[in-house]
């Protein structure tokens, strides 16, 4: 049997998503750098040994080295990252080529099911010169409502409403505590990803509708280097934010709930928005229902009470899950269309990563341990009574 030939890039792809540099991975391999770099170039081969190490030192499988490439291996937009600015470019980097990973594991699922397709509103007329206005955004987030014919009212689970609505999602590690989210388009298909960092439900949301705004707003306006402009990514961010205030806090419903400066209000509000306390503050200014004095008291009250890092009810206020490639996966196993073991080889992750990606339930891609098929043998001196114990 001819033998697989290694996918250079591969090696790169791997050591780029966990964030080493080449020095770096090459102290731990004993080799030089120069190895690292031809290996990822395809200049030399590397030994089997080498291979065997690459895997376990970058925890993947042997499989992912050998695995072919997608036909397209570069995004259709820009990737917006909900992210600091001092956010490295090693850090970014390393979630690009977790995104890529997850891509592949979307495109080995689609091999067996169908997934919604995305249906988000088109609009047009907003070009990179062009700035959008609070106002523009609240037109758009309200038509964004009335296309997914969501009303005005609160969204009960917004991640379920995304996926609905043909969008990706994934919860990951990224290693990194100052990236959030990012989001693209590739092949057609929009992606969002939010850090496992994410403690509560509430900013998860809000990032979740920070993403959607990119995707809406931004898609086929920008690239990766015009993100780079300092300027251009400070007015998209607020932009972004400004969308996901508007579509998760509708000004038309919002405001008649605006009738007390209590903090202990704003905690009952935050039961039925499934909105951060700061960002309801925020939405009153943005949109004038509070006077300067009054969001001022609101503001201290946040500080005095510690509530901006850490809000009343973040810990009681359940998590939403997405739940499209669980439902892919049990498909598939349940109805025997593959094995664990298989799709272990095929995507060249390791289980407990897959799981993570897909947010399985833990222990689903892990080999199932079989019954006991041992049984005690049965001899004619275990029925012998022994009358020296009495």
């Amino acid at each position: 049997m001819k033998r697989k030939n290694i996918i250079p890039y591969r090696i790169k792809q791997a050591r780029i998503s966990r964030g080493y540099s080449m020095g770096e991975l090459a102290d731990l391999l004993g080799i030089t750098r120069s190895s690292i770099s031809q290996y990822e170039l395809g200049t030399i081969k590397p030994s089997d040994f080498i291979i065997g190490q690459l895997s376990s030192i970058l925890k993947y499988r042997v499989s992912f080295f050998y695995k072919p490439l997608p036909e397209n291996t570069s995004a259709n937009s820009a990737v917006y990252f909900r992210s600091q600015r001092s956010t490295t470019k090693k850090a970014k980097n390393a979630a690009r080529e977790k995104l890529s990973i997850f891509r592949e594991i979307n495109n080995y699922l689609l091999q067996y099911v169908d997934f919604p397709k995305a249906n988000l509103p088109v609009f047009e007329g907003y070009n990179i010169n062009r700035e959008l206005s609070l106002e523009d955004i609240e037109n758009i987030a309200m038509q964004v409502r009335e296309f997914w014919q969501l009303g005005i009212g609160p969204i009960d689970n917004l991640t379920a409403i995304l996926q609905k609505n043909g969008i990706m999602i994934s919860v990951m590690d990224l290693n990194n505590k100052k990236i959030d989210a990012f989001s693209v388009w590739y092949d057609s298909i929009p992606y969002i990803y939010i850090s496992t960092d994410k403690y509560s439900n509430a900013r998860l949301r809000f990032d979740l509708a920070h993403e959607l705004g990119h995707l809406i707003l931004h898609n086929n306006v920008f690239n990766n280097e015009d993100l780079e402009n300092k300027i251009i990514f400070k007015r998209i961010e607020q932009e972004a934010d400004w969308f996901a205030a508007a579509f998760l806090l509708p000004e038309i419903s919002f405001e008649k709930d605006i009738y007390s400066t209590s903090i202990n209000h704003f905690i009952q509000l935050k039961k039925k928005w499934k909105a951060s306390i700061g960002s309801m503050i925020y939405r009153c200014e943005d949109l004038n229902l509070l006077s300067p004095n009054q969001i001022k008291y609101l503001k201290d009250q946040m500080t005095y009470n510690r509530y901006w890092k850490k809000e009343p009810l973040d810990e009681q206020i359940p998590l939403e899950r997405p739940f499209l490639h669980k439902q892919a996966f049990n498909l598939i196993l349940d109805n025997h269309l593959t094995t664990p073991e298989e799709v272990l080889d095929s995507i060249g992750c390791d289980a407990e990563e897959i799981e993570e990606y897909s947010f399985l339930e833990p222990g689903t891609l892990q080999p199932s341990i079989p019954e006991n098929v041992i049984r005690l043998k049965v001899t004619s001196t275990q029925n012998i009574i022994n009358f020296s114990k009495f």
